[in-house]
């Protein structure tokens, strides 16, 4: 009996790490799927320099993976930004002026004044998606990841050999 409850523990942490290299392989497919399905598929597309795009990470952790963005304007993509509370400063005219002038739609200093008029459309409707986000690792979890937890955790358990 003694065998059998130590080839039992044996058997659990084999299956546990088993699951845990499976979710850490869903979650690389995740991001994955992030960086070349979902970003591209909104319009517009939350992309300037593609910082927001490389941000994406996966790490595991202890029973898993987590899946996340390190950029700090990931959560306004996400979850969008009420019109009310978008407040127009010099930092924000300044930055969308550089933006304007990267995206070629004027140069010197006109740009400050197409950038006041993107601030103040923002201020009326809010940010991505009218305040209401982009939700892209919303879709991911909702979408996609179930199946491909449910793949790679199957495929690391075949592997481990039961």
């Amino acid at each position: 009996l003694r065998e059998a409850a130590q080839r039992r523990d044996e058997l659990k942490d084999k299956w546990r790490r088993a699951a845990i290299l499976g979710l850490q392989s869903a979650a690389a497919r995740g991001v994955q799927d992030i960086v070349t399905r979902i970003i591209p598929s909104r319009t517009p597309q939350p992309v300037d320099r593609g910082v927001y795009r490389s941000g994406w990470r996966f790490y595991p952790a202890p029973y898993g993976a987590v899946i996340e963005c390190f950029e700090p304007h990931a959560i306004l993509i996400e979850d969008g930004v009420r019109a009310g509370n978008v407040k127009i400063g010099k930092k924000m005219i300044d930055a969308l002026a550089e933006w304007v002038q990267r995206k070629g739609i004027v140069r010197g200093d006109e740009a400050r004044g197409v950038a006041w008029a993107i601030a103040k459309s923002m201020q009326r409707r809010g940010i991505f998606n009218k305040g209401k986000g982009m939700g892209i690792l919303a879709e991911l979890v909702d979408k996609y990841l179930p199946g491909y937890v449910e793949e790679e955790v199957a495929r690391e358990v075949e592997r481990a050999g039961f």
